[in-house]
């Protein structure tokens, strides 16, 4: 079988008869038979109703079956045609939480499409990010926890120290806040790595509720008004630095960092390995820039 019986087969069901199939085709009604026939033997079946002195042919319900495997053949037989005219994917689904994109990632994203890339990114929290690298579905994640995944790599690649902000006006006058001078009544809370976390919950009680508990810097911004306060990491804070829209205050009692790593599969499939780790070294160029980098 081949793409010309495919051809054949489809002209023959269109018109219903041999004799117009062999009109459209350019061939004699006997050689449109014996093909035809040729194709049963091979196949082992019967795909049109002959019957005799009936011009319209019937096509059986193998026939019909045998139509649609026959078109998806030959799809896909044209695809792998068309492989020597296509580029290698260069497309790279980068998994992150919001406030890395926005805050620190943002510049280098931007230039991607220069070097070569076609970025797909996709926000989300630390967890979801492991199990979309553990999956394949994203090719690169960072995330702000250091979990154990038998088919992932992990490495440190930010640390950033975090700061008390709030909004002109509000009660603390101090260059350093200790944490036992802030209410968890009056914090605008955003849970940023569990290593933080476990930190707040040594000075404020978990089970005291904050004003509101957000999930984006934006939001945390949006909510922060005179007399709340939020902790907040140093590229966040370096974004709002020279306004006059926050205060910034450091902790008498220094939280631990916020640390970032990134995240990759150890198997990242055929044609993945290079493009990533091309990805890596452009990466790593820009996070020298940064202060904070590791």
């Amino acid at each position: 079988m081949d793409s010309f019986d495919i051809e054949l087969f489809r002209a023959i069901i269109s018109s219903r008869s041999i004799t117009q199939a062999s009109q459209a085709l350019l061939l004699s009604q006997s050689a449109i038979s014996q093909r035809l026939l040729r194709l049963e033997q091979e196949l082992g079946i019967k795909l049109i109703d002959r019957q005799k002195g009936i011009r319209r042919v019937e096509i059986t319900a193998q026939g019909m079956r045998f139509l649609e495997l026959a078109e998806k053949w030959e799809n896909s037989y044209q695809e792998i045609l068309r492989l020597k005219d296509t580029e290698p994917d260069q497309s790279l689904v980068i998994a992150s939480p919001d406030s890395l994109i926005n805050f620190v990632l943002g510049p280098f994203l931007k230039r991607l499409p220069g070097l070569g890339y076609f970025p797909r990114l996709r926000t989300q929290q630390s967890l979801e990010i492991y199990d979309l690298v553990d999956n394949k579905e994203a090719d690169v994640g960072f995330v702000f926890r250091d979990a154990r995944y038998v088919n992932i790599v992990t490495r440190s690649v930010l640390r950033e120290p975090i700061s008390m902000i709030c909004r002109p006006g509000s009660p603390w006058n101090e260059h350093a806040v200790h944490p036992q001078q802030l209410r968890k009544q009056d914090e605008i809370y955003l849970a940023w790595s569990p290593t933080i976390q476990q930190w707040h919950d040594y000075w404020w009680n978990p089970s005291t509720h904050p004003v509101v508990h957000v999930d984006t810097p934006a939001a945390l911004l949006n909510y922060l008004a005179p007399g709340t306060w939020a902790m907040c990491p140093e590229s966040v804070v370096a974004a709002y630095r020279d306004t006059q829209e926050i205060e910034i205050h450091a902790f008498a009692e220094n939280p631990p960092d916020r640390e970032c790593f990134l995240i990759l599969h150890k198997s990242p499939g055929s044609g993945r390995t290079k493009m990533i780790a091309r990805f890596e070294r452009h990466l790593d160029a820009f996070l020298r820039t940064l202060p904070y980098h590791v």
